[in-house]
Formats: C-alpha cells, sequence, structure tokens
C-alpha cells in the first residue's frame, strides 16, 4: 500500500525554480533600495508571492510542509537581500567594489546596521512577507 503522507523535502525543481526567481528578484530589492534610498521591504511580499508560486508550480503538494518551506524561503531571501543592502550600502560609503565590502562587513555590524536601518513598518512588512508566503502557498 502506498505511502499517503506528502513529502516534507520539496521536489529539485521547486528549489531550482525558487533560486532562480528568489535571486532575480533579491538582486533587483538590493537594486531599489540602493537607487530609491530605502530598504524597500514591500519586496518582501513580492518575494513571499514568488516562494509560494515556486513550490506550487515545481510540484510539491499542498499542506503544512509546503507552508513552511515557503515561509523558510522567504525568510531566507530577506535575510540575503537585507545583508546585501547592507553591503551595498557600505561599498558606496567606503568606495569600494562590493566584494570588498561583503569581506571586511562581519556579522555584528551587518546585524547592527540592519537593525538601524529598518523602521517598525520594516519589520511589519518582512513578518507579513513570511506569513503571506504561508498563506498564499497552502
Amino acid at each position: 500500500m502506498p505511502s499517503t503522507s506528502a513529502p516534507r523535502f520539496p521536489p529539485l525543481t521547486a528549489l531550482f525554480l525558487f533560486l532562480l526567481l528568489g535571486l532575480l528578484q533579491t538582486m533587483t530589492w538590493m537594486g531599489l533600495s540602493v537607487y530609491l534610498g530605502g530598504q524597500c521591504s514591500w519586496m518582501a511580499l513580492v518575494l513571499g508571492l514568488t516562494s509560494a508560486l515556486a513550490l506550487r508550480l515545481g510540484g510539491m503538494p499542498a499542506g503544512g510542509a509546503r507552508m513552511l518551506w515557503a515561509a523558510a524561503l522567504t525568510a531566507l531571501g530577506a535575510v540575503w537581500a537585507s545583508w546585501g543592502i547592507v553591503v551595498l550600502q557600505m561599498a558606496i560609503s567606503m568606495g569600494v567594489r562590493p566584494d570588498e565590502s561583503a569581506l571586511k562587513l562581519g556579522g555584528h555590524l551587518a546585524w547592527t546596521l540592519i537593525q538601524l536601518a529598518n523602521r517598525p513598518l520594516d519589520w511589519l512588512l518582512l513578518a507579513a512577507g513570511v506569513i503571506g508566503a504561508a498563506i498564499a502557498s497552502r
């Protein structure tokens, strides 16, 4: 008798699709934040919808596992984008390339700068993106 439990790990097609779309959106998020001079935390909502869509189109069955994966992928993308924004801003202010800034930036300084840059509305939008990803992927 076949197992009726849903797989806990998404298919590789879903992860690959999210990797491509998520990387494109986080790079767009970083560029927009430098161009507009703000955090652009509303992009977390777009990233949440992308993670839900990638898991659905990638063939992961509906259920709690897909909701958790969508939330986790969105949170990971938001962390990556926030770190990238800090790296870009530090590179601009120090007059170095972003890869040099990334090597010089420590975790404690990055976290401090992220806390200083994000207002309560930004934190709310980041949380809404993660929660929205879980709801959209059910």
